[in-house]
This record gives C-alpha cells, structure tokens and sequence, in this order.
C-alpha cells in the first residue's frame, strides 16, 4: 500500500478504487487523502521506467511543424493573462512549452522563456526564435523571476510533485501571475462517470499520478503568498456528442468554445479542465 500522499505528504490514505492502465493494462490503486483531499497513484506499485515511456512517445508530425499559426485559443489565454496581471506583462516562463506556440502569442519584445523535456519539441521552439532550456525546471537555476508563469497540463505527470510547486512559486515576482491547468476530478462530468463505472479519461496510470484538489492548490499558493483570481472549468474541446456528423460537429464545436471561453457558466465545476489564476502579493 502506498504509505504516504505525493501531493500533501500525509500518510492519511483510502483505497478507493482500482484502476486500468491504458498504456501497460497493469492494475493501479487509487487512493484519496483524507488530509488534503487529493487523488494519487503510486508510479512504484508496478515495475515501470517512466524516463523511456515518455522518452518513446513520438512527437505527432503536426505537432513539430516549424510553420506556426495564431491560434483563438491561445489569444484569449494571453487576454485572460493581461487582465488578470493589470497590463502588459514584461516577461513569461512556458513550463511545458511543447514547440512554443502559446509563448508565440507574445509580442518579441517580451522576454519569452520555456522548459520543455522533449528534445524534439525543444528543437522546433529554439527554431522558431524562443529562448528554451530542455531540463525540468526543478534543475534550472534561473538568474530572474518572471511576471508571469504558465503550466498547462504538467502537474498531474509528476513523480515528486512538491519540489516543481515549491520552485515555479518562487519564481514569480511579486504582483506576478502564476497560472496553472490540471484535470480536475472534483467535476460533474468526472463524477458522473464515476457513478457509471466508466473509467474517467484523465485516470491514466502512470502518465497521470496527481490529482490535485482545490482546496490543496489554494491552501498551498496562499501560504507562498498567491491569492486565487479566476477559476474556469472548460471541455477541453473533447466533448462533442456529434462527433461523426461533420455539418453538427463544427457547429457544437462553435457552441462548445464560447461556452469554454466566454460564457459564465465556466465558473462551474462541470467539466474537467481547470483553470487557476494566482497572483502573488508578495
């Protein structure tokens, strides 16, 4: 049994359920902490090196085209940013920039930093003229902080969890931004599908081994000084009843991203991509 929580350290853990990996089709335990009211699995329960799995992943050919577009998506991220900030910020940290496209979004003049594992991605970034360090963050010893610090999608692949929250926090300025995109469990949809006893999507040991919950996230980043801002929960584009009918397809598709993006009713905890903004006060 896995004796200790990866998120909050307590040793306050229930077995709540067994899951399926959809990589390795090994059993995986779920466990909840009752201190901190996360989700964790254990990487250690099954012989497995997570190193070469991610290593082995090929990059898809769209995803390491050198030609790059601007993207709505990513223009109202950098909008939500600048508000959230209170003006133009003058520098950004892309943790997990993948091949650079959101900090692509950033005028030049910006400074405009990423850390991305992936020596391909890395390499098509670098290309494209953006400042890239190929290292987990943890191991860079940067010579500034930022105005503004970005994860999408990293936090719930990490092995040691504490390190990476402790060192992105410290490397905000004060009156910084720092924000964070997880999936979240505490959602309608993920617990719908926990009453059907439909594995949710975003339970995918060992790629995914941390589910964070809000109070976790917002409890952590006040004590290093951060208040929440903006919280949005968002489809993530993946929930599209009309998948196979192209006409009604591209119009949900419409519906879906002004739902995500404008409507008020993304401040309800309906689907499972969420959105955090931190901003530091000191």
């Amino acid at each position: 049994m896995k004796q200790t929580c990866s998120i909050c350290l307590s040793q306050d853990l229930t077995s709540i359920r067994i899951i399926k990996s959809p990589y390795t089709f090994d059993d995986y335990t779920l466990y909840e902490c009752g201190t901190c009211h996360s989700r964790v699995f254990d990487i250690e329960e099954h012989p497995f090196d997570i190193d070469a799995f991610y290593n082995s992943r090929p990059e898809s050919r769209e995803n390491l085209q050198p030609d790059f577009t601007l993207s709505p998506y990513w223009l109202h991220e950098t909008k939500l940013i600048k508000k959230t900030f209170g003006g133009r910020p003058g520098s950004i940290l892309d943790v997990g920039c993948r091949t650079g496209d959101f900090l692509l979004h950033w005028p030049q003049d910006i400074t405009r930093f990423g850390v991305e594992l992936s020596a391909q991605s890395a390499s098509v970034a670098a290309g494209r003229g953006l400042h890239v360090i190929q290292e987990s963050v943890e191991k860079i010893e940067f010579d500034r902080k930022f105005d503004v610090v970005t994860c999408y999608a990293i936090l719930e692949h990490l092995s040691e969890p504490r390190k990476f929250l402790e060192k992105i926090a410290g490397l905000v300025n004060d009156h910084g931004v720092l924000v964070i995109e997880i999936p979240s469990y505490q959602t309608l949809k993920a617990r719908i599908l926990e009453r059907l006893r439909v594995r949710w999507h975003m339970y995918c040991p060992p790629e995914h081994l941390n589910l964070y919950s809000r109070s976790f996230l917002d409890h952590y980043f006040a004590l290093q000084g951060f208040s929440l801002q903006k919280r949005s929960y968002t489809s993530g584009g993946m929930f599209n009843p009309f998948a196979r009918v192209p006409v009604l397809r591209s119009v949900w598709s419409r519906l879906m991203w002004w739902r995500d993006a404008y409507s008020p009713l993304n401040r309800l905890p309906i689907f499972d991509h969420m959105y955090s903004y931190y901003v530091k006060r000191r």
